[in-house]
């Protein structure tokens, strides 16, 4: 006997296989608009969606192209965590450092500056390198030529490092920088820095980074700050840890890790329900809200304050002068643009107040009033953003 199917059924399955189909389409929407890491992490505008998954991979392939290579720019540091290689170069040639790993056409500079030349040293992250242009469009570049050009013999050494916290910065000058024996130092204060100092597995702040590292890291006692990692986990021990990270000793000093956020429900293995819940979540995700929200009176900023007091004091018993250049970021300065003030103000302020701060914002502001941000930044700044940096550095010492 045939069966046939009354309207009403048709209707629901037609029903069905429409909402199959757009649930299907949306998902592979979705999948294409966002992106896999090599660990199976996915993301969409920007965000790690949940759940997350421990960079195993990730460190495993970056730690081995880092041995079988020769002529990596980055390698291991038993203090600093990372740092340039001695006499490298980037495939693409824009990064060039010296046979003392410091970002420079110079081959090596003498161990005190030459009479007459004032010697500036830069310290700070991936800002102050002067990532995303050539060395000569660098600030610190830009700042030694203005210097020569008023008639004041000056030699700028680029210190700084992508992905330093504030605490890397301190021990490159300790490690590396006060043996040069500079007459001034600035530190570049990107805010984001504040962040980094509570970190201690840099594949656990940001899987995306490559730089499959452990660092150092201070900690807040009674009698001011104690450094803990230190000689910094090797990375040969970066695979086990991070697998067994639960049970590392110092696993309750790492702010960027929860188990909470690996941990899986069946329904996301759909990137499109785990993705809208995440969005809808908002900023109410607290692995979201550690990386963007600068809270007052809390640790990272009580840290990263007493840290920049131990740096500023290493400089003075070094002979030097401390200064520091406030580096907004694009995603600061669009923050900025709303807010009518910096995320991280009251920290700024009181970095006013007991230090020399250059503040090239203003000029930074009007640049990106113009055309856009894309006037000054490039991934970092870009060579006009550069120039407005030495610019202001430059101005400061003029008066």
């Amino acid at each position: 006997m045939k069966t046939t199917l009354k309207p009403i059924h048709l209707k629901i399955l037609l029903s069905l296989g429409t909402l199959v189909f757009f649930f299907a389409a949306a998902e592979v929407a979705v999948r294409v608009m966002g992106g896999t890491d090599a660990s199976g992490n996915f993301y969409f505008k920007n965000r790690i969606i949940h759940p997350h998954k421990m960079p195993l991979k990730m460190v495993a392939e970056r730690t081995r192209a880092l041995q079988d290579s020769d002529d990596s720019i980055v390698v291991y540091h038993e203090v600093l965590g990372w740092a340039p290689r001695p006499d490298s170069e980037s495939a693409n040639g824009m990064y060039r450092y010296n046979s003392q790993g410091v970002r420079s056409p110079v081959p090596a500079f003498s161990d005190l500056p030459a009479e007459g030349v004032f010697r500036i040293a830069l310290f700070g992250d991936s800002f102050t390198h002067s990532d995303d242009v050539p060395y000569e469009h660098s600030f610190g570049a830009v700042l030694e030529r203005s210097l020569n050009e008023a008639g004041i013999p000056a030699e700028v050494l680029n210190f700084g490092v992508g992905g330093y916290g504030i605490d890397q910065a301190m021990l490159r000058f300790e490690q590396q920088g006060a043996a040069f024996a500079p007459h001034l130092v600035v530190f570049g204060f990107q805010p984001e820095n504040l962040k980094r100092n509570l970190n201690l597995m840099r594949p656990l702040y940001d899987p995306r980074s490559g730089l499959p590292f452990a660092k150092p890291r201070f900690i807040l006692t009674d009698q001011g700050i104690s450094l803990i990692n230190v000689p910094v986990l090797p990375p040969d021990r970066m695979v086990d840890t991070l697998r067994r990270f639960d049970d590392w000793e110092l696993r309750p000093h790492e702010y960027f890790y929860d188990p909470a956020d690996f941990q899986a429900s069946w329904w996301q293995g759909s990137k499109l329900l785990a993705t809208i819940v995440d969005l809808k979540n908002g900023q109410e995700s607290q692995w979201l809200l550690k990386r963007i929200i600068f809270q007052e009176k809390s640790e990272e900023q009580n840290l990263g304050w007493a840290v920049i007091q131990a740096f500023n004091q290493e400089v003075a018993a070094a002979g030097a002068r401390f200064m520091i250049v406030h580096l907004p970021t694009n995603k600061e300065m669009e923050l900025h643009a709303g807010l009518g003030r910096w995320t991280y103000q009251t920290f700024l302020d009181a970095l006013d107040n007991e230090y020399d701060v250059v503040h090239p914002e203003a000029a930074l502001i009007r640049a990106a009033s113009e055309s856009g941000y894309g006037e000054i930044f490039d991934g970092h700044y870009n060579r006009k953003g550069n120039r407005i940096i030495a610019e202001a550095i430059f101005s400061t010492l003029a008066e």
